[in-house]
């Protein structure tokens, strides 16, 4: 960068401290950063003035815009302490003012993105801290996040996936992880899973969704956030293991033996569950 392009770069850091200059700066942080990463890099404190009293209105103006955009590997990497930090605090105490999207949506989409395109896992510290604090926004947003942005787009495919660098079976593995944790996670996080079923294609493959998916439903308590894809292909999923069929539409239907107060069926969705359920009596006697 020329320097007085620093200088004035600088100058704004100590000077302007309106939300939309900072929501700037932490927007467009990775053009600076690339084009002059020592200089960006000796001036994090000041672009990010984590926990410093006086400064809370800066931090968080500056860390949305950042949030804001895009995901580089090279930048998360450069701020592993920021979302760390990002992580330990309360949502109670962000500033109450509109945001261009929650604080809370946003770090969790970027970390989908750091598990989905590169090394985020269980047992990095990143991960463990993000689903060991009790965050029911970010976690259910993780989780949706993922179908949206990778399952149930028009363009999803094995092709796709080969060309974009990223693993469906890492994905997959996600899924096994969260059903089976020890971890105390909130039921509304389960609740993300509905944009996990294309309705037009098989993505996952039907025999381990049609598994999960009726685990997931008892650890949401049958809240779903979307089930169009779910019951385009409760079908196919019956044909493959009726008994988890039949058990995804219970968890659908019922909470405790009775109406499921967390769930209501869409006003066509009896086309695709009706015969399923006629099937299954039929059977039965």
């Amino acid at each position: 960068m020329a320097d007085d392009v620093k200088r004035l770069f600088a100058h704004i850091l100590d000077n302007e401290s309106s939300n939309a200059v900072r929501f700037v700066i932490g927007h467009y942080l990775a053009t600076f950063y690339f084009r002059d990463v020592p200089f960006i890099q000796s001036l994090m404190p000041k672009i990010f003035p984590k926990g410093e009293v006086g400064k809370e209105k800066i931090y968080f103006a500056t860390w949305e815009g950042y949030l804001a955009n895009s995901l580089y590997k090279e930048l998360y990497d450069e701020l592993r302490d920021y979302y760390a930090y990002a992580i330990t605090l309360d949502s109670k105490n962000y500033p109450e003012r509109k945001y261009l999207k929650g604080l809370d949506e946003t770090l969790a989409a970027h970390l989908a993105l750091e598990y989905a395109h590169f090394d985020l896992a269980p047992g990095d510290p990143i991960f463990d801290s993000f689903w060991n604090t009790p965050n029911a926004t970010r976690h259910y947003e993780f989780a949706s996040f993922i179908g949206r942005h990778y399952l149930t787009r028009d363009i999803a495919s094995d092709k796709w996936f080969e060309e974009n660098k990223v693993s469906k079976q890492k994905l997959i593995d996600f899924w096994d992880w969260i059903l089976s944790t020890d971890i105390a996670i909130e039921p509304k996080a389960f609740s993300g899973f509905g944009f996990w079923i294309n309705p037009d294609k098989e993505i996952i493959p039907d025999t381990v969704a049609v598994e999960k998916m009726a685990t997931t439903l008892s650890k949401s308590h049958g809240e779903i956030d979307w089930d169009y894809g779910l019951l385009r292909r409760i079908n196919k999923f019956a044909e493959i293991n009726p008994e988890k069929a039949l058990e995804i539409i219970k968890g659908l239907l019922l909470l405790n033996d009775e109406i499921n107060p967390n769930h209501r069926l869409y006003f066509d969705a009896s086309r695709q569950i009706g015969g399923l359920l006629r099937s299954s009596v039929s059977t039965k006697i």
